[in-house]
């Protein structure tokens, strides 16, 4: 294998199942060895001994906006029906006049991580979710120049970190201003076999994340109601959860361009936000959620 220049490229391109995605950015994806020592070098001249044990395929992560390929957008909403869906494909370097530079392939990959950006009524910049692979195994090839402007200049749906709404229960939520990002994880466990170049994975559980939501003060009493109910008045069986949806909108907020589903949640927390400096009235509270499962529907945008 040869060093290949990919990190400074101007683009990025995923190819899954022969179709498409424009990527934000690109990270990881190295080959490493792993060193096993032999020897305790206790004796006289005795000096443990190294050698290459294994090789490591690092993660990938993926940097996408709310236009993904089809058969990316099914990988993630798979992951979260826990339908383990193995990968393979390649992400190609383009230089700034579009032609490729460089591939790097990956096999049998499996979505280890998803994660929503922080959702802000207040920022103006555009999102993208981070989807991290773990493969199997990763070669490298040189480009071969193939222009690939056809790809690079498709107009895609723009979806912006201000563009968002939630819905939980009865709650209040049209003044919710802000939810933290937030990471799904699902545990893969390596597997070696007899080749020492490819090390198996297999998934052992998947992790739903906390939420955090900030909110108008104005909305307080109806939250902290439910909080009195739930934590202090103890009565937080499943017959008090809440189910609740996180919707991503186009820049006129009238399109759905994708959801996260939220079902059987939970408040452990209710504060008031830090002021910023120099201001003494309290503008907003943040209350901390549990949710027991997590769905995301992404739509053909």
């Amino acid at each position: 294998m040869t060093t290949h220049h990919f990190y400074g490229a101007d683009h990025f391109i995923l190819y899954l199942d022969g179709g498409p995605t424009i990527l934000k950015d690109f990270e990881g994806g190295n080959v490493k060895g792993e060193i096993e020592t032999a020897g305790t070098g206790t004796g006289s001249g005795d000096l443990p001994s190294k050698n290459i044990a294994a090789l490591k395929f690092e993660p990938i992560v993926l940097h996408a906006g709310i236009s993904m390929g089809k058969s990316l957008r099914e990988w993630v909403m798979g992951t979260l029906d826990q339908i383990n869906l193995r990968k393979s494909g390649y992400v190609v370097a383009c230089s700034v006049d579009c032609q490729a530079t460089a591939f790097r392939h990956f096999d049998n990959a499996l979505i280890t991580e998803i994660t929503i950006p922080r959702l802000d009524a207040t920022r103006k910049d555009s999102a993208f979710f981070s989807i991290k692979i773990n493969p199997e195994e990763i070669t490298f090839k040189d480009g071969d120049k193939s222009v690939l402007a056809g790809v690079i200049n498709t107009r895609n749906k723009q979806w912006l970190c201000s563009n968002f709404r939630m819905r939980l229960g009865d709650l209040p939520c049209e003044r919710v201003s802000k939810i933290d990002a937030f990471t799904i994880k699902q545990h893969a466990m390596l597997e070696t076999s007899g080749d020492f170049r490819v090390s198996g994975k297999e998934i052992t559980k998947l992790e739903i994340p906390n939420l955090k939501v900030t909110f108008a003060e104005a909305d307080i009493k109806p939250w902290a109601a439910w909080f009195d109910e739930f934590i202090v008045k103890g009565r937080n069986g499943q017959e008090n959860e809440l189910t609740g949806v996180i919707e991503f909108l186009d820049p006129s907020h009238s399109e759905v361009l994708g959801s996260v589903d939220l079902r059987q949640v939970g408040i452990f927390s209710l504060s008031v936000e830090k002021p910023e400096a120099g201001v003494d009235k309290i503008s907003h509270y943040v209350a901390e959620l549990y949710v027991e499962k997590m769905s995301i529907n992404l739509l053909n945008v």
